[in-house]
Parts: C-alpha cells; structure tokens; sequence
C-alpha cells in the first residue's frame, strides 16, 4: 500500500498537468486567432462582357489585414451583379470594383476632395503589372543646380547642375491603368497611362513635374505605414556614386579563366 500510494499521486498529477497544457494552448489558438472578412471571387474563368451573376461568383474568408479597397465584401456583392465585366479575370481571383462596370462610374471611384490625374512614366516595365487598387509611390530624375560661394570675392559663385533622383509622390493610388479602353494587360500598347487620385495640390504639381521630370513608378505594399514621408528616402546625386567605392578593394581580372589566386 505504501508503494501504490505515491503511484496513485503520480499518476493524478500527470493528468492535471496535461489537462492545464492542453487549456493553456487552446487559449492561446482561440487568442492568437485572426479577424477573417468575406470577399468575392470569380467561380470561373470571366471574359471582358461577361455578366456578373450569382453563378459566376463565390465567397472567399480573407484575413482583415488583407482586405483593401479593391476587395467587394461578400455582403456588399449587390454592387455587382448584373455588371459586364471590364477585365478578364481567372477563376479564383478576387474581383474588385475596378473589374466591373462602365466607364463613365470611373469618377465614383474619385473620393471627396482628389482629382484624378493621368500620368505617363519614362520606364513602363513595371505598368504592365500594375492593377486598379494598387498603391504606388513616384520617383523623379530632374536636373538640379547648386550654389557654390566663392571664397574670393573677386570672382562670382560657381553654379554646379547635375541630375539627382528623389521621390516626387511617396504614396499614390491608382484608379486605372490602360490606354484609355478601361482594358489592363493589353500586349499591343507601347506605353500605358496610369490614372491616379491625388489631392488638387499634388495634382497640380505632377502635372508640371511631367514637363520637366522623367517619372518612375514603385509598388508599395498596401497596408506599408512606413516611408510616406518623401524626407525618409533622401536623394540620389553624383556624390552618391563618387562613395560607392570608398573603403573598397580594388578588383582585378584575370588574364586566364583558369587562374586562381
């Protein structure tokens, strides 16, 4: 009895001590558990004309820090159907906003306050991948001068130009991309404008920045917090280049492929 008794314990102990693990880890899933939103997606592959029924489309369960303002809250499909589709898209992608309709419900897509905003950039690699929805930021190569004081005071100021490269916009919105057919993706465009929202200021200003600058689009995550300030990036000189080989060793090519050293 005596040797069966701290059995007995042992064993009640071992139990309680799985059971407080086991609620341990269930809290913490039940806890650690993500806000899921649903959203549309294409049930099937749709075509440019295609009309959006009930058939044609299905719910997706996304978590909420997915959700932008491209996603159609399943709730929300209404807005939908009975559309022609704008843009071919494949089965199980999402469908937005900017895939559905007619062109003339573009400027519901304008918010109180911007003005959309055609731009053109010198590099269009990176349009054909872009999408309604997508933010972007805008950088510009520019020609700059700087002032530099002459000591004598004989002789004038030396004025240095050279081109530098900054961010213009740090954090846009596109409402479009195509040439003007409501169409994305088409091979037989050269080049492509992308129709952006921005505020009147900032508007006004890329309109003249296009006069003088080459533009240059970069994709930004969509929920990115960081570097919507343009001071963040800083700038891109002569100087920038003149550093890059500061404390590095010199290399040297071999005269014989096989050679090692």
């Amino acid at each position: 009895m005596k040797n069966t008794l701290p059995l007995i314990i042992a064993v009640i102990l071992g139990f309680a001590a799985v059971f407080m693990v086991s609620r341990m880890m269930s809290s913490k899933r039940s806890g650690s558990s993500e806000t899921k939103v649903e959203v549309v997606k294409a049930a099937r592959d749709l075509n440019p004309s295609d009309e959006v029924t009930g058939t044609v489309i299905e719910l997706q369960a996304i978590s909420k820090e997915m959700l932008s303002e491209r996603h159609i809250e399943w709730e929300k499909r209404y807005m939908i159907l009975g559309q022609k589709m704008l843009r071919p898209v494949k089965e199980g992608d999402y469908i937005t906003l900017n895939d559905v309709g007619s062109r003339s419900s573009l400027d519901r897509l304008v918010a109180k306050g911007e003005w959309a905003v055609p731009v053109s950039f010198s590099d269009t690699s990176l349009v054909q991948f872009l999408q309604p929805g997508d933010e972007i930021a805008i950088l510009g190569t520019f020609s700059a001068t700087e002032t530099i004081v002459s000591e004598d005071k004989s002789k004038p100021d030396a004025i240095i130009e050279e081109r530098v490269t900054s961010v213009v916009l740090p954090i846009v919105r596109i409402l479009d991309v195509g040439v003007g057919d409501g169409m994305t993706g088409d091979p037989g465009a050269s080049s492509k404008t992308v129709l952006i929202a921005l505020s009147p200021p900032q508007a006004t200003m890329l309109v003249a920045a296009q006069q003088t600058m080459e533009l240059y689009p970069v994709l930004r995550h969509a929920t990115d917090p960081s570097f919507r300030d343009r001071q963040e990036v800083g700038i891109v000189k002569k100087k920038t280049f003149d550093t890059l080989s500061e404390g590095l060793d010199l290399v040297t090519i071999p005269f014989k492929l096989d050679e090692r050293k």
